[in-house]
């Protein structure tokens, strides 16, 4: 498990929207726009326990979460986080969580969905096995590796 390093923290305290990848039971990738959190060494965004979503990570635990910073680096890339990880999906209402991810995305107090009370709402909790992107999360090398691969033969 890795741990949420400043930069990593600073990028997740924004309201960028994660994109969150998961596979389908035909090997097709599905993707949706989630908001996130956050919380000790994990990453926490809500879902309805019946989503598409949902049923992949029960299926199969493994997500990408992408997120796109508002900034470019020094040499001109846009700086974006890339978490591949572990789902653990938790079944019920967590009403303060969905108001914690309310006010950070949309500065209102109480989440404007019925997913904030829904007995059908899920907490997603993402255990992170991997960092990557462009950005201060990762090492000058990495990012290194990533202009030689990207150059012409």
């Amino acid at each position: 498990m890795a741990s949420i390093s400043a930069p990593v923290q600073t990028l997740l305290g924004t309201d960028a929207v994660a994109h969150c990848w998961t596979m389908n039971a035909n090997g097709t990738p599905q993707v949706s726009v989630v908001w996130v959190i956050a919380q000790d060494d994990e990453i926490l965004f809500g879902t309805d326990a019946h989503s598409q979503k949902a049923l992949n990570l029960r299926r199969d635990p493994k997500v990408v979460l992408s997120i796109e910073d508002t900034e470019r680096n020094e040499r001109g890339f846009q700086r974006h986080l890339v978490i591949r990880g572990t789902a653990r999906i938790e079944v019920g209402p967590d009403p303060a969580l969905m108001d914690q991810l309310a006010r950070k995305y949309t500065s209102l107090t109480r989440h404007p969905l019925a997913l904030r009370d829904s007995p059908t709402c899920a907490v997603v909790r993402v255990t992170i096995d991997r960092i990557s992107g462009v950005g201060p999360w990762i090492d000058e090398v990495d990012l290194e590796d990533v202009e030689r691969a990207a150059q012409p033969a």
